[in-house]
């Protein structure tokens, strides 16, 4: 009985280091799964993590990519609208160009209106009040003005006078300058139907009119040594009979 129950306990004893065995062995398992998950679970991660920047990356290229596509698309379309806006700014810039031309031109038509306007004020500078008006029977004279405050226009010329008829020189461009004195009309609208001398060297007469009314002004000129040529009288006309 005594050597039945060692054989028990030995028996027991082996299936209890066996089951120790076992759980020793099943810890030791449980430590390499649990270590292995760790590890390789950590990897995985880190993997992941790794693998994460790339796929963003990826994305941020292709998002970079559309872009630049967009941005493209967007640079075409401000190239077109670029050489639209060209065309009209071309056009723009040559209406601006003809509209300064054409204000440049009337402001030059003003100012030569406003220096002939100058002229004949800074000549026919007398008071009109004074002037003598008559009526006249001569047949063609509708009446005789005279002013006492005429005076000689000025000359350029010097030494011995010489009266001249011939257009462009000095004496006859002088002479035109006391007719448009005497008259008020300003020489750019006069028009000299005839210059002539009058019974001396020293006197001469012209008809005229001016442009935009007609009206024959027969004119009288006397010389004034190294003073010029001084109106004496004008003759309204009736008719023009130098025309």
């Amino acid at each position: 009985m005594a050597k039945y129950q060692s054989r028990l306990d030995k028996r027991s004893k082996k299936n209890t280091n066996k089951i120790l065995n076992i759980m020793i062995a099943v810890v030791l398992l449980l430590i390499v799964v649990v270590g292995g998950t760790i590890v390789f679970g950590g990897g995985g991660d880190e993997k992941a993590t790794t693998d994460a920047p790339k796929n963003s990356e990826t994305k941020d290229a292709g998002s970079d990519k559309d872009a630049n596509k967009e941005d493209k698309s967007v640079s075409m379309d401000d190239k077109d609208d670029s050489g639209e806006k060209t065309d009209q700014d071309d056009k723009a810039d040559e209406k601006k160009k003809e509209d300064e031309q054409k204000k440049k031109e009337d402001e030059q038509k003003q100012d030569e209106s406003a220096d002939e306007n100058k002229e004949s004020v800074a000549l026919d500078g007398e008071d009109d009040s004074k002037m003598k008006v008559e009526e006249s029977d001569e047949t063609n004279v509708e009446k005789n003005m005279v002013h006492p405050d005429w005076k000689p226009i000025g000359t350029e010329q010097t030494g011995e006078h010489v009266s001249s008829y011939e257009q462009g020189s000095v004496d006859w461009q002088e002479k035109i300058k006391a007719i448009s004195y005497a008259t008020g009309i300003p020489e750019s609208n006069m028009t000299v139907w005839w210059v002539e001398g009058n019974g001396g060297p020293q006197k001469s007469m012209a008809t005229v009119t001016a442009k935009d009314t007609k009206t024959p002004y027969r004119v009288y000129l006397q010389w004034i040594d190294g003073k010029g040529w001084q109106p004496t009288k004008v003759q309204e006309l009736k008719e023009n009979d130098k025309d």
